[in-house]
């Protein structure tokens, strides 16, 4: 069975990422990317609406998609799925895709050599990069990584359950039963922060609750039926948490652990309302497909590795030929990263050897 709004909620997400890095480089949150020009209010605001959620709704998204690949695999092909989707990917884009995303930022902060000697040394060099302030050693494609020992972890205790004779009684299953949820949520985000503030169990948990829950018919229906409260609810919890740092950036406030431990209660509020409120408005205006549609969803991924390396190159040229030009700069980079990004996926996936290093499809 397949549910296109699932496809079209996926590359709707990744493609989000082209504004999302772009305004990276001009937010004033302290989040500090490889290429930093300027504090923006604009910029910190979309930072501020979509950080917090985005990429968690894709490890849910994940869950429920392994719902649905297990009921046509068994546990070796989905091994090897993961494998040649994510793992390779992963080490294909350290070597030939992070190398150039890391020089750019070098080269905007001053460095003068050459690539090639560049990437010799960041190759040799890998564990000083991974371990920098930036986590340039793996960078955006933490994802992939995480995805990949998510799978990897989640797949035993997937087996074990489908095999018990106890089930979840998912008829009975309400909203105010899956908000419980943000207890352990809250819990698991402090633990496992493998990348920058980016917790392995948060997403780990995240991934059951899209395998487990969301992949049930009768829980989507009944997010797609209470889809306009929980997203009104959405935007009333992310429009007091920018009020909540505006403030506080004003006022700087110190925090101490009863505002950290309220922080992650409220942002994991967050995080479960916008999955089940995005998932009701998907299931309910997003279940159809067309050629765009299924390009996209194909090429999700390996859009996801190519564009970090051309929001880089972009940024470069782009911010020192318009220097002040903010606007404008946002603009270039984001359409001459995505034009770019797009033709190097279609020049990649017509070469077999190279395709299949970027787990793209014949």
């Amino acid at each position: 069975m397949r549910l296109y709004f699932l496809d079209n909620l996926r590359w709707m997400i990744i493609m989000l990422l082209f504004p999302y890095h772009t305004l990276l480089m001009y937010n004033n949150l302290g989040i500090d990317y490889i290429i930093m020009v300027s504090g923006n209010t604009f910029a910190t605001v979309f930072i501020l609406l979509f950080s917090n959620w985005f990429m968690q709704l894709l490890f849910a998204i994940a869950g429920i998609s392994t719902f649905y690949a297990l009921k046509k695999r068994n546990k070796t092909e989905y091994l090897k799925e993961r494998v040649s989707k994510l793992l390779i990917p992963t080490i294909a884009g350290i070597i030939f895709v992070l190398p150039v995303w890391v020089y750019y930022g070098f080269l905007y902060n001053g460095y003068t050599g050459n690539f090639l000697s560049f990437w010799w040394y960041f190759l040799t060099n890998w564990p000083a990069f991974a371990g920098d302030a930036y986590g340039s050693g793996i960078g955006p494609l933490w994802f992939l990584l995480y995805l990949f020992i998510i799978s990897l972890v989640a797949l035993p205790i997937i087996l074990k359950y489908r095999n018990a004779n106890w089930k979840l009684p998912l008829e009975k299953i309400n909203i105010p039963h899956m908000l419980l949820f943000i207890i352990p949520l809250s819990i698991g985000s402090f633990f496992l922060n493998l990348a920058p503030e980016k917790s392995l169990v948060q997403f780990f948990l995240l991934f059951l609750f899209g395998y487990f829950l969301l992949s049930d018919e009768g829980i989507q229906n009944k997010l797609e039926k209470r889809r306009w409260p929980l997203f009104i609810t959405f935007i009333v919890l992310t429009a007091i948490l920018i009020t909540i740092y505006f403030q506080a950036a004003n006022n700087n406030v110190s925090p101490d652990i009863f505002s950290i431990l309220f922080e992650a209660f409220y942002i994991n509020t967050l995080v479960l309302v916008a999955v089940m409120s995005i998932m009701g408005m998907g299931k309910h205006y997003l279940e159809f497909n067309n050629s765009a549609t299924l390009y996209l969803a194909a090429a999700s991924f390996p859009i996801y590795i190519f564009h970090i390396a051309w929001i880089n190159i972009a940024a470069y040229y782009i911010i020192g030929f318009i220097p002040g030009a903010i606007a404008l700069q946002i603009v270039l980079i984001m359409a001459i990263s995505l034009v770019m990004t797009l033709l190097t996926y279609e020049m990649v996936r017509r070469i077999k050897i190279v395709r299949s290093l970027f787990g793209i499809r014949g």
